[in-house]
Formats: C-alpha cells, sequence, structure tokens
C-alpha cells in the first residue's frame, strides 16, 4: 500500500507561500490536496528524495531540511517530514469512487478530487410516480440518477403534460436553474423507483469553482440542451412561437434565438411593461421598451423578469423597425446582463 508522508514547514522566513505550521502530505506519485495547507512547487522538488527515501521504509531525518528558497534567497522555509504510516483504503470507500467513476461529468476529474465530492453526495430515493423537481420552482440541487428512470415534462396551458424525454442512469436533472438562476423550465417526475445521488446548490457552486474540467462538460450540456430547445423555433417559425417565461427564463430564451441563428420579432409583455426585440441572424439589431427609455438598460431589466408571455414571430428578412446601425453583440449583452444580476444578488 502507498505510505502517506507530512512535511510541516518550520523556520519560515519571509516565505510567500508558507506559515509555520503549515502541512503539505504526499502519497507518491501525487499530493493529497485536501490535507495540504499550502503547495510550492519548490519545496516540493527539494523534499523529494526525503519523501522517496521515506515511502521506501527509510528512517525520518531529524533535521530540519531547507528549500533553496526564492525571491533572490530573502524567502526560505524548513520542513520536518514524517512517514504517516499505509494509506489504507476504505472498501466501501473505494466503491463509492468507484461509482462517481462512472458518472459522466465526474469521469475526467482525478481521486483527490471525488474524494472531495463524496461528503458533499447525499443518497435519496423515490418511489414510482413521485415529483422530484418542479416546474416553476427555484433550483435547490443537482440530481444524478443511479438506478431507475424519470420522465422530463411540461406543462400545457389546458393543464396536460407534454413528455421531453426519459433520463437513465448517470443522466442528470436540475442543474440548469443552479447554472441559470432561473426557475426549474420543466417537471421531472419518478417513471419507476428511482435512485440518485443529490448534491446542494451550494456544494455544486463549489464544485464548478475548482474544477474547470466541470465548468467546460455543463458548458457543453447546456449548448445541447438550448440546440435541443431551440429546435422549435426552427420548426415553428412560420407560425411563430408563443410561450411564458415561467417556462423558460429569459436568457435561455434569448439564448435559444441567438445559437439557431433567427430573423424576426420577439415581444414580451410583463404587467405593464413591455419590450421588443428585433433579431438578425441572431443577433439583436433593435430593443424598444415601454420602460428604462428603451435600449440596454431595458434589455438588462428584462433578464431580471420571472413572469411574462413571449411571441416570436420569424421572418426571412430584418424586420422594417429593425436599425443596422443599432445592431449589438448578443453575447456581451448577456454577459454583462448576467454580470449587474450576481452583483445585485451578492
Amino acid at each position: 500500500m502507498p505510505k502517506k508522508i507530512l512535511a510541516v514547514a518550520e523556520k519560515v522566513h519571509d516565505c510567500p507561500i508558507f506559515k509555520s505550521g503549515d502541512r503539505m502530505t504526499v502519497s507518491l506519485p501525487e499530493l493529497i490536496m485536501g490535507d495540504c495547507d499550502a503547495v510550492c512547487a519548490i519545496a516540493l522538488a527539494d523534499l523529494l528524495p526525503w519523501t522517496i527515501k521515506l515511502t521506501a521504509g527509510g528512517e525520518a531525518d531529524d533535521r530540519v531540511l531547507l528549500c533553496r528558497g526564492c525571491r533572490g534567497g530573502r524567502a526560505q522555509a524548513g520542513f520536518r517530514l514524517e512517514s504517516l504510516g499505509e494509506v489504507k483504503r476504505d472498501p466501501q470507500h473505494t466503491r463509492k469512487l468507484i461509482s462517481l467513476r462512472v458518472i459522466p461529468m465526474f469521469a475526467a476529474l482525478p481521486d483527490r478530487e471525488l474524494e472531495k465530492i463524496g461528503p458533499m453526495i447525499q443518497e435519496v430515493e423515490f418511489p414510482m410516480g413521485e415529483e422530484i423537481i418542479t416546474f416553476g420552482q427555484p433550483g435547490k440541487a443537482l440530481m444524478i440518477v443511479t438506478r431507475g428512470q424519470v420522465e422530463v415534462l411540461k406543462p400545457n396551458d389546458d393543464g396536460s403534460e407534454k413528455l421531453l424525454g426519459i433520463l437513465s442512469h448517470g443522466e442528470c436533472f436540475g442543474e440548469m436553474s443552479l447554472l441559470t438562476g432561473d426557475p426549474c423550465s420543466a417537471t421531472i417526475r419518478a417513471r419507476e423507483a428511482v435512485r440518485a445521488m443529490q448534491i446542494t446548490k451550494t456544494d455544486f457552486d463549489n464544485l464548478l469553482g475548482r474544477n474547470p474540467v466541470l465548468n467546460k462538460y455543463f458548458s457543453k450540456l447546456l449548448a445541447l440542451r438550448l440546440n435541443k430547445m431551440s429546435k422549435q423555433f426552427s420548426d415553428d417559425q412560420a407560425d411563430g412561437v408563443n410561450g411564458n417565461l415561467t417556462m423558460i427564463g429569459p436568457a435561455e430564451l434569448i439564448q435559444a434565438i441567438t445559437v439557431t441563428d433567427r430573423t424576426g420579432t420577439l415581444e414580451i409583455q410583463s404587467a405593464e411593461k413591455e419590450i421588443r426585440l428585433f433579431f438578425h441572424e441572431g443577433q439583436i439589431w433593435s430593443i424598444q421598451a415601454n420602460y428604462a427609455d428603451g435600449g440596454e438598460e431595458s434589455f438588462y431589466e428584462f433578464l431580471t423578469w420571472n413572469t411574462g408571455k413571449f411571441n416570436f414571430e420569424g421572418a426571412d428578412t430584418p424586420p422594417s423597425e429593425a436599425d443596422p446601425a443599432a445592431a449589438r453583440d448578443t453575447t456581451s449583452l448577456l454577459l454583462e446582463g448576467m454580470r449587474r444580476l450576481d452583483e445585485v444578488q451578492a
């Protein structure tokens, strides 16, 4: 079994990384990041010969081992090494790592990151027919199916439900609301007895902050789902597309038009407010509104709406009201709008 080697910082002088008492833990060939207070590549390289000696069964050196230093020799730290013995694996813990490894979104993460994810996960079960996520409600957690199947449903105006899809082992749901901050755009119901892994919103945000690989995974997933959703705009262009902002959030609605390079007019009404957006090949050419003096400020306010009815009328050429001189980059508008929302919520 691999051995765990602990390095404790002592005799720290003007070091930009370590303070006295900081720990750095190694189990060759990798660092155990969860047991490290700080990490320095220079210190690791200088301690490596002694780390290999201890791993091979040698005796610990009583001396404080100095790194070569940095900042022109002004900064230096000493370390005392100690072998903590063999790293023992809990069979149940190992099984949990294996179960995470087969989930597509976690497949590319190293074991040390999977070990951190483990404590975040709650295993939950739902009987057949139970509503796991409710359309229009705020998102609270990411769910990953590990057994059984769930139905993805969208309510119709007449009270009936439209089946959008079925998710099974390894597939996730609930992430769209967590990523966009919008209410859940569909109801998720257990098609049969279901077991799932649950990660709360707080832990989900921490995961994305620490793992760029997951950011890439969810960005791709978001794009795939927007493309699937936006197919409606292609199929129904002649008749127009109508809906409610409780079905799809403002940012998702704009992206659905943008990613399919649609041309036409989007009108949205909420209470006494109304905004009209003119699109040409997915880009906003003009903005008209009866509030906030129109223009970009009205668009940013529109991104905060939770309710309202929308109608998109497609066209082969830009609407006559569209002004090419006033064209905006839609992605830039969305990014600025999201930044403002984050500031308000902070």
